[in-house]
């Protein structure tokens, strides 16, 4: 049985984004003065699916909640203005969203990015005019939505805005095990792509329901449960 709704990830899953994240990292630890940390270090806390005020709480612990707000404010203006244009999409990802398109299904982003850079990045990609629902870190002011992997965003926004699509018919993508949980979490199936920031054997012990290694690969899916 073919899927009807396709939820991706948008770092590591549709756009390859480690220059743009390191860079973004690299002039905002130089703004502040500070020594910057390690690529190794900035990739491995990508890979666990943290989000960047957690990611920057733990390089730089010492930093208050306001002074924590203003640093992540700063990293989204540098990303913004310099990092934006180090973003590249993944061999297929146009193509991918073309075909799924062209077929009827319904394509949704949620990402834990911030909304304004999500969306300026899927414009910029040409990926923006074939997607339903894009969600970013701040795309619902009014309502603070919880990161992936709770599934809050599941069952407060995705089932809402497509009320007709079966639970059974729709497919998380993702490359780390905030992905994969957030599936698990919403009890839909769940794809790994093998090529992002996630940690091999951390995703495979999740199960995934699928294991792709190209963007192509994922429009020939189909449910296998019974």
């Amino acid at each position: 049985m073919p899927y009807s709704l396709f939820l991706f990830d948008y770092d590591g899953t549709l756009c390859d984004t480690r220059q743009a994240i390191l860079h973004g990292f690299e002039r905002t630890f130089e703004h502040y003065q500070v020594p910057q940390p390690a690529p190794e270090t900035v990739y491995s806390m990508i890979g666990r699916g943290l989000v960047l005020g957690q990611m920057l709480h733990e390089l730089r612990p010492e930093l208050s909640a306001a002074e924590l707000e203003e640093w992540v404010i700063t990293y989204r203006r540098i990303y913004a203005r310099e990092a934006e244009p180090l973003v590249t999409p993944f061999p297929g990802a146009y193509d991918l969203f073309a075909q799924l398109t062209a077929r009827g299904v319904l394509i949704g982003v949620l990402s834990n990015k911030g909304a304004a850079v999500l969306e300026a990045s899927l414009a910029q990609q040409g990926l923006l005019p074939f997607v339903a629902l894009v969600i970013g870190d701040g795309t619902m002011p009014e309502k603070q939505l919880a990161k992936k992997p709770d599934p809050m965003v599941f069952h407060e926004v995705v089932l809402p805005r497509f009320p007709e699509v079966p639970t059974d018919r729709i497919l998380m993508v993702g490359d780390t095990t905030a992905d994969l949980q957030f599936a698990r979490n919403s009890r839909i199936d769940s794809c790994w792509v093998t090529f992002g920031f996630g940690d091999d054997d951390q995703c495979r012990a999740l199960h995934p329901t699928h294991t792709v290694s190209h963007l192509l690969e994922i429009p020939a899916l189909r449910r296998i449960r019974a």
